[in-house]
């Protein structure tokens, strides 16, 4: 028996697996259940599993610099409608999309596909480009916390570090 191990969040559609289950012939698999946001930096970090849960977003950027040594396969657990990742202040001055131009956008991390997801939705549907805003990047669970992967915005776009708010670059 290969033994693996494997980190994954909790879905409903992997808990055959991650319980055992469902088994994979001549796989010992041992499944540890954790937040992604946790797998993904220990796994860019520290490489500590043999199989793990990945961000598309995160993927493309090690890809991107010819610093990957992952084999991405199609999986995809996870399975959102990113248009509900977008929160404005009930009593504040945005109504509509196109009220956010000019505004400070929060994210978690530039590199995470959700965000990436999102800032395509405000682009292609709603026709906000990237430099049309100024996006304050203030960690994910602790303010201030680094990326796994180097963050090198597109020409015109700042970003904002929290809680220094020292541009990460500003063009």
């Amino acid at each position: 028996m290969l033994p693996l191990t494997c980190a994954i969040s909790e879905y409903d559609h992997a808990r055959d697996l991650v319980s055992g289950r469902v088994a994979a012939d001549g796989i010992s698999l041992t499944c540890l259940s954790m937040p992604v946001e946790e797998i993904f930096f220990r796994m860019l970090r520290h490489r500590e599993f043999d199989i793990a849960e990945m961000s598309m977003g995160r993927y493309a950027s090690i890809v991107s610099r010819d610093d990957c040594p992952f084999v991405a396969i199609p999986v995809f657990p996870s399975r959102m409608f990113r248009h509900s990742s977008i929160y404005v202040r009930t009593a504040g001055p945005v109504h509509e999309a196109g009220d956010l131009k000019g505004k400070r956008i929060g994210v978690p991390e530039w590199a995470q596909t959700a965000g990436i997801y999102t800032r395509g939705i405000l682009g292609q549907q709603f026709g906000i480009r990237l430099g049309d805003v100024e996006w304050v990047q203030a960690g994910i669970h602790e303010q201030g916390r680094e990326e796994e992967v180097t963050v090198d915005p597109p020409s015109g776009v700042t970003i904002v570090r929290c809680p220094t708010s020292t541009p990460v670059r500003q063009n």
